[in-house]
């Protein structure tokens, strides 16, 4: 009787611990499901028409600067003197109004079959094609430049099969424009956008450009800003133990914006998604539940599209020394994670690296953690190369590909392992 007894308490017991599991494991999943629905919002924002792609067109960059800074607000971050904003301009070249492309009067679709590069100059009227043989600069392309250099194509447009740098954004002689035919449109980038050229750069799909295209028919608007104003968002949460010891966890709100005022780059993993992240983790150690040993630093750069030039001022403008930062986590591009992260700098600082590893297998939080070495693609190379020790973190995967398009759209966007990303990065942090 006795052995029974005992049999209905231990079993009482275990069933009871079991309940506790299941609702503490249940409440686990409530919070990252949270974490996941806010995320979710954010991108939404960011990604929104509202907000033009955070460019420099129809003040995009502006509005979605002043959407973060409400979030800072709404956390109760601190700002170092007056605000969170650090406040700096650019210059930067902009495609302000597409009218219409259309080759021997076939009209084709901005965004769709064309880009106009954002280094271009204005253009409008009607221009001879002229189909150049990329194979004549393999080579001697100085010989062929030459030639081509002392010809007059001021009514020309110019086509190549190849985007060659050299040609793109060298080109000496006084021509309307330059076409590079592709099979899939390349990424829309800032390249020598702060130094524009004296032409047009268009890139157009083979497809809608044949090569007994005879006539381009152009009308499209840039315009050069020498100051264009724009700015880093930055706030803090107070350390509990050593609060003049930072960690830095940053991400880009920048990007692309708009090609004329109908067509934006919505840049749903590049780089809502880590905004998201950054604002996700602005939100959880502003609880006082969770408030760091350590002061950690929130800081949404500006400009990173264009070169990264929102970190780079940073680090010459600090707002406190960046020998008080123990270490610097930038999160750009992580809406995926099938295949897990890439830290980039993981072989430079080899401790740090074996420490986050060494979470992911304890907790299982990724497929996998790859090392990478040191590259200037992303905002923590200004912080890396002032001495800050840092990382960078994107997910990999194939179940999302888009990249400088107006097809990155935030609700299309996975975020597959989005709360493992977030549980691992806090974790290393906490570990400091």
């Amino acid at each position: 009787m006795k052995q029974y007894n005992n049999y209905k308490v231990s079993r009482a017991f275990g069933l009871q611990k079991s309940i506790i599991v299941l609702f503490l494991l249940g409440l686990s999943v409530f919070i990252h499901a949270q974490d996941s629905t806010y995320a979710r919002s954010i991108m939404l924002k960011l990604g929104s028409t509202e907000f033009g792609g955070r460019g420099y067109v129809d003040n995009g960059n502006m509005i979605a600067a002043d959407f973060v800074r409400s979030e800072f607000q709404r956390d109760g971050l601190k700002f170092f003197g007056n605000d969170y904003y650090q406040k700096f301009t650019i210059p930067i070249n902009t495609i302000q109004d597409v009218q219409y492309l259309k080759i021997d009067n076939k009209a084709l679709v901005a965004g769709v079959d064309y880009y106009i590069h954002n280094a271009s100059k204005s253009l409008k009227g009607k221009y001879e094609l002229l189909f150049v043989d990329d194979s004549l600069f393999v080579n001697d392309m100085e010989y062929m430049l030459s030639i081509l250099n002392k010809q007059n194509l001021k009514k020309t447009v110019l086509v190549f099969s190849k985007a060659n740098r050299d040609i793109q954004f060298g080109f000496k002689a006084k021509v309307a424009g330059l076409i590079f035919r592709h099979d899939n449109l390349p990424p829309w980038g800032f390249s020598h956008a702060q130094q524009p050229v004296d032409y047009a750069i268009i890139d157009i799909l083979k497809s809608k450009l044949s090569s007994n295209s005879k006539e381009i028919n152009i009308n499209f608007k840039a315009k050069y800003y020498k100051e264009y104003p724009t700015q880093n968002i930055v706030g803090y949460v107070v350390g509990k133990k050593e609060p003049d010891s930072f960690i830095v966890i940053g991400a880009h709100y920048d990007h692309m914006g708009k090609m004329g005022h109908d067509i934006y780059f919505p840049g749903g993993n590049d780089n809502a998604s880590g905004s998201s992240m950054m604002l996700n983790f602005a939100r959880y150690y502003s609880k006082a539940e969770h408030q760091p040993d350590y002061s950690i630093v929130f800081i949404s750069f500006t400009g990173e599209e264009v070169g990264l030039l929102g970190s780079m001022y940073y680090v010459k403008h600090p707002l406190f020394d960046l020998k008080k930062i123990k270490f610097m986590m930038n999160l750009d591009m992580v809406g995926t994670g099938s295949k897990g992260i890439v830290v980039v700098n993981g072989s430079v600082f080899k401790n740090e690296f074996e420490r986050i590893t060494k979470l992911n297998k304890e907790h299982n939080y990724l497929a996998r953690v790859k090392v990478r070495g040191e590259s200037c693609n992303s905002d923590h190379c200004p912080f890396y190369m002032s001495g800050v020790p840092s990382f960078f973190i994107y997910t990999t995967g194939d179940e999302y590909k888009e990249y400088h398009s107006p097809r990155d759209k935030s609700e299309d966007v996975p975020l597959t392992n989005y709360n493992g990303v977030f549980s691992l990065v806090r974790d290393f942090i906490d570990g400091f």
